[in-house]
């Protein structure tokens, strides 16, 4: 299939396991050359925690989660804890190889995220990017919210989407969280304070109802909050679609 041929899935909300299973699948297809390079939405259902390939399963209060129905998950790729309610999860999938010269881990992000927001501003949300030298080597939380890292999406100087990656023959694989409505106080309730206080003193991050809140919010203010939101998180279930980049784009995408 032509490198130039990408695949839209827009799924219905699930499991946290079936969802990083379905990931992991359309890794290990785009690894072997079965699948086209793919992008896909979808939701969390049950509300779903989350954790970096690497994160120690300690943090996570087990009674917290069960007594708010949260399901426990660990994702493929890294970064901290994640949870998914109130919003609406990405993932692309692609040969490494179809970004050229911005096939390195960094590049590869910066690249990615100049597509979302380049997505997020069409929609009338004005997404900046984290400059290349944010996070450093500040102290991090067990949330990945707490602070933004090289090249995530900003809205209003605070963090609005979690992305992470994982790599494996050849595969790239980066999804990530767009937050819709921040729920803090239920993500603490569902991890154990090992750092202290987790986001206290700390920007609070920044959700898409924060903008589309307000009655007029850029060039696509004809959309209504509501509707929008109610399609993105619940379907259409299961459509795929087969599509070319524009020629305007192409250098985002290809």
């Amino acid at each position: 299939m032509a490198a130039d041929t990408w695949r839209l899935l827009v799924d219905a909300p699930a499991s946290g396991a079936w969802n990083m299973a379905v990931d992991e699948v359309l890794l290990d297809g785009v690894a072997a050359g079965t699948t086209p390079p793919t992008l896909r939405f979808y939701a969390w259902t049950p509300p779903c925690l989350s954790l970096g390939y690497f994160q120690p399963f300690e943090v996570v209060d087990l009674d917290g989660c069960r007594a708010l129905g949260v399901e426990v998950v660990r994702r493929p790729t890294g970064g901290r804890a994640i949870l998914h309610d109130r919003e609406l999860t990405y993932s692309v999938a692609l040969p490494a190889s179809a970004l050229g010269h911005d096939g390195g881990v960094l590049p590869s992000y910066h690249r990615l995220s100049l597509a979302l927001q380049d997505g997020l501003r069409r929609l009338g949300v004005p997404a900046t990017l984290a400059p290349e030298s944010a996070g450093g080597a500040a102290a991090h939380g067990p949330v990945c919210f707490d602070r933004p890292s090289a090249h995530e999406i900003l809205l209003q100087g605070r963090k609005l989407v979690g992305s992470a990656q994982v790599r494996r023959g050849g595969g790239l694989l980066q999804h990530g969280s767009i937050l819709i409505e921040p729920r803090l106080d239920k993500l603490m309730a569902c991890l154990h304070r090992t750092d202290g206080g987790g986001l206290r003193g700390r920007p609070s991050p920044r959700g898409l109802a924060s903008v589309w809140s307000k009655p007029h919010f850029g060039p696509t203010r004809r959309r209504s909050r509501g509707p929008w939101l109610d399609r993105s998180i619940s379907g259409p279930a299961g459509r795929s679609v087969w599509c070319r980049p524009s020629p305007r784009n192409s250098t985002r995408t290809r």
